[in-house]
């Protein structure tokens, strides 16, 4: 018996806060984003995402600042907490310089710039990857989409 009571003292429950794999017919939180979004802000997004558009968008939809747009119009746009930073992100969980989104060939290419808490996109730690329509990113606490210009390709609307 006391066997099993040490046995039992010595098991413990981890809780890893996994967030949910989506799965298909699932709702992107893009879709979800561009469903509630008023009429505005699917014009500016529409226009950013126009075929030959050499624009993007990122729109903050959780966290600190949520609701912010910003626009990416320029080859290099950094991101990080020095107020130099083209996107400022006053948080201590953001590094002064904690990554930069390049522009080529109307493509747009997020890189880590070796950041202490990491870049995510769609959850998954990242030193350098190409956005997509939808894309998720994390620069700390900070939780943005990324919109470019395949939006109605890519979030499967005719």
């Amino acid at each position: 018996m006391a066997a099993a009571e040490n046995e039992r003292e010595l098991t413990s429950t981890l809780n890893l806060g996994l967030r949910s794999i989506e799965t298909l017919g699932e709702i992107s939180p893009a879709q979800v984003f561009l469903q509630r979004a008023d009429a505005s802000i699917r014009a500016i997004i529409d226009e950013v995402c126009a075929p030959g558009s050499d624009k993007a968008m990122l729109v903050i939809h959780r966290g600190p600042a949520q609701g912010s747009r910003f626009l990416l119009d320029s080859e290099v746009t950094s991101i990080g907490r020095s107020p130099e930073s083209h996107i400022f992100f006053d948080d201590v969980t953001v590094s002064r310089k904690h990554a930069r989104i390049q522009r080529s060939n109307n493509e747009f290419v997020i890189v880590d710039s070796q950041s202490l808490n990491g870049t995510y996109v769609n959850s998954i730690s990242i030193n350098e990857q190409t956005l997509h329509m939808g894309d998720q990113l994390q620069i700390g606490k900070f939780h943005a989409l990324f919109f470019g210009n395949s939006h109605i390709k890519s979030l499967g609307e005719k």
